[in-house]
């Protein structure tokens, strides 16, 4: 029996390799990771494959198998039900939505010729800028 993992070079494997275009193996490697969350959280709950399937009605025992392949194409549905049964997120269908912030910056001139005392109100009724772009104002 060896202990050690052996190197080992094929043609065939480096051709299909070759052959995988950039999105697939991305493809492949987010089903893969979506295995892995769900195997591991199964081993949070203490579930054997056995019991994944009964929580979530599924019959087929070979279906699981597939499932930690890494590279079964999960349906939604069966997403749905996974991530119920473990508690976890697998699909994410909320929308998200992006704070805008507007910053502004305005100067107010006066070309009267009385003291630079102004009083703010006037200004800003005189200029027509709503007083909620002042925060300094009453």
């Amino acid at each position: 029996m060896k202990n050690k993992a052996e190197n080992y070079n094929s043609s065939l494997i480096d051709e299909i390799f070759d052959s995988i275009s950039p999105k697939e193996e991305k493809r492949i490697r987010e089903k893969m990771f979506l295995a892995a969350r769900i195997e591991d959280a199964m081993k949070a709950k203490g579930w054997n494959k056995t019991r994944m399937l009964k929580e979530i009605g599924q019959k087929n025992a070979s279906v699981a198998t597939k499932w930690f392949s890494g590279t079964h194409n999960f349906t939604f549905d069966t997403l749905f039900d996974l991530q119920e049964a473990l508690g976890i997120k697998l699909i994410n269908t909320e929308e998200t939505q992006d704070e805008v912030i507007i910053k502004y910056h305005i100067v107010v001139q006066s070309n009267s010729s009385a003291p630079h005392s102004h009083n703010w109100g006037d200004l800003i009724e005189k200029t027509k800028i709503r007083r909620s772009y002042f925060p300094f104002t009453n």
